[in-house]
């Protein structure tokens, strides 16, 4: 008799033994999808807040690359007031944005898309830039005379010229050029996009001069008044003609002479090297005596 009393006793607490598990285990599970979401949602803003720093960031840093070639001329000064526009638009846009789109996910990815575009912006505009300076300097190249330490340089050729036996360069031409992702090169005179600096010349025609091999240098002068260089890449030093005097030099040649105009191009390039703003000086020495001067200037 006592076990079919206490039968439906031990039912009812295993019924609430299991409600209980079962109670436990919804709670567990409603605890831990909170935390999901509230790890998911902190991640989003995360995000959101980088999206925003960066394309702020951005802004400013497009305004300020692109205006610091404001003044040079008429025709870059309207280049950069349409760049401009078109930026202010773009920042329009993402005040719109920002005020909008009320979806953190859509608006992180819509402001990296902006980011994306002020970067295509920025470099869509220097490259016409670029190209500006490049034809600006040509023209003043035309119409300047060279500054003061090349009319120094000169006047100091002039009167070593006197020597029937010395070989003069002329047609000088100085260029700096950036190498673009093709591994191709293409002319610049943006300091910090210059990757090579070059110069071309020729020697000219000597009936006079000893036939034979000679020994070309070529002096690049960094605006702070560094001679550019590397050991590692062939660069020393010569005697200059006439003195004890040591010169250093970037880049040399040997070239065999043959008393007529030999043209030649000397250049120097340097893995991750960042080249300043400023006037480069290149001198031209052959066999220690100077034969020519020019300069390339860097914005």
């Amino acid at each position: 008799m006592e076990n079919t009393t206490n039968t439906p006793k031990q039912g009812n607490s295993k019924i609430l033994l299991v409600l209980l598990i079962l109670s436990l285990i919804a709670n567990v599970w409603q605890w831990s999808g909170k935390n999901t979401m509230k790890e998911s949602y902190t991640e989003q803003m995360d995000s959101l807040i980088t999206a925003r720093v960066d394309v702020e960031k951005e802004l400013n840093e497009t305004y300020a690359e692109l205006n610091q070639y404001k003044g040079i001329n008429g025709r870059l000064d309207s280049l950069l007031l349409e760049a401009n526009v078109k930026i202010d638009e773009q920042k329009i846009l993402i005040q719109k944005l920002k005020s909008s789109e009320k979806n953190s996910a859509s608006l992180n990815k819509k402001l990296e898309a902006q980011i994306k575009e002020l970067q295509a912006l920025r470099d869509q505009y220097l490259e016409k830039i670029d190209a500006l300076l490049i034809e600006n300097a040509q023209l003043k190249k035309d119409k300047e005379d060279m500054s003061s330490t090349i009319a120094t340089l000169n006047k100091d050729l002039e009167s070593t010229v006197n020597t029937a036996s010395v070989l003069k360069a002329e047609y000088m031409n100085a260029k700096a050029y950036k190498k673009r992702s093709n591994e191709k090169y293409v002319e610049t005179l943006m300091a910090r996009r210059s990757n090579k600096l070059e110069l071309c010349f020729s020697l000219l025609e000597n009936k006079i001069a000893k036939a034979g091999s000679r020994n070309v240098y070529l002096r690049i002068i960094e605006p702070g008044g560094n001679v550019l260089g590397n050991r590692s890449g062939g660069s020393s030093s010569f005697r200059k003609s006439g003195t004890s005097e040591e010169l250093l030099y970037t880049t040399s040649k040997t070239v065999d002479y043959k008393n007529e105009k030999a043209d030649l191009c000397l250049n120097f390039e340097e893995a991750d090297r960042v080249f300043t703003a400023g006037t480069y000086l290149m001198e031209v020495y052959v066999d220690g005596t100077l034969s020519g001067a020019t300069s390339v200037k860097l914005q």
